[in-house]
């Protein structure tokens, strides 16, 4: 009897490592498709004055679609559109890694990731008419854009900021699976890193800094999942349930 329950215990962990490694892959593949969605998007080595990957304003940006190929940033806009969703999967893996220390803090991490993904998807499918727009120099119409584009990616990276900090506390206080010291690989520890980096970055570096402005959102998540998802693996007893 005794055999037979170790069994089914040891096929019951084997298929829950296996499920993990399919989320993680999605999760971390579909962020990474996205980090090359970002570069497609926005990157240039014409000079710019977007310093950091908060740096979203419109004339933070303009630089960067100065010359740029028009196939390059409509590339950009169908790889963030089709495979930035895949957040969520993410954001799942997270869920179960806050879930062991209260349910109450996974919840309030999943949801508002979930929706930050899907307007940040929604948000990055803009920039293949905001390139045409720039190039066209249209005034008017570039104008007209700020009554929205500003407010939508002012509410992505407030919301990206947020939870990434509320993401950190719960990492940093114990209530995860992880150690403390991830909270050094969490989102907000990444982006403060590459942020201090671009700003190190000799000015004459434009193409450098531009890579990790443009990505300075998505890789920081890329690498996030992968952490995560590698701590499940070695975690017994996941309980994959939602809620």
């Amino acid at each position: 009897m005794e055999n037979t329950e170790g069994k089914l215990m040891g096929q019951k962990a084997i298929n829950t490592n296996m499920y993990i490694k399919l989320l993680g892959l999605l999760a971390v593949g579909g962020t990474a498709i996205g980090v090359f969605a970002d570069f497609f998007s926005g990157w240039s080595d014409n000079p710019n004055t977007m310093e950091t990957a908060l740096s979203l304003g419109l004339d933070n940006i303009k630089g960067l679609f100065v010359g740029k190929p028009r196939w390059t940033y409509v590339l950009g806009n169908y790889l963030g559109v089709f495979f930035l969703p895949f957040h969520i999967v993410g954001s799942y893996l997270v869920y179960l890694a806050l879930k062991p220390a209260g349910k109450k803090y996974a919840l309030m991490y999943f949801f508002p990731a979930a929706y930050l993904a899907s307007i940040g998807a929604g948000y990055h499918g803009t920039y293949a008419f905001v390139g045409d727009i720039i190039q066209s120099g249209d005034g008017v119409l570039m104008q007209k854009m700020l009554d929205y584009w500003q407010y939508w990616g002012g509410v992505l990276i407030l919301g990206y900021s947020i939870l990434s900090l509320f993401l950190f506390v719960r990492i940093f206080k114990g209530q995860s699976i992880f150690p403390k010291w991830v909270a050094v690989l969490s989102p907000i520890s990444v982006v403060a890193i590459t942020v201090v980096v671009t700003l190190l970055i000799p000015k004459d570096m434009v193409g450098l800094r531009s890579f990790f402005t443009v990505t300075g959102l998505n890789l920081p998540l890329a690498i996030f999942y992968f952490v995560t998802t590698r701590f499940l693996l070695h975690e017994n007893n996941i309980d994959l349930r939602f809620p």
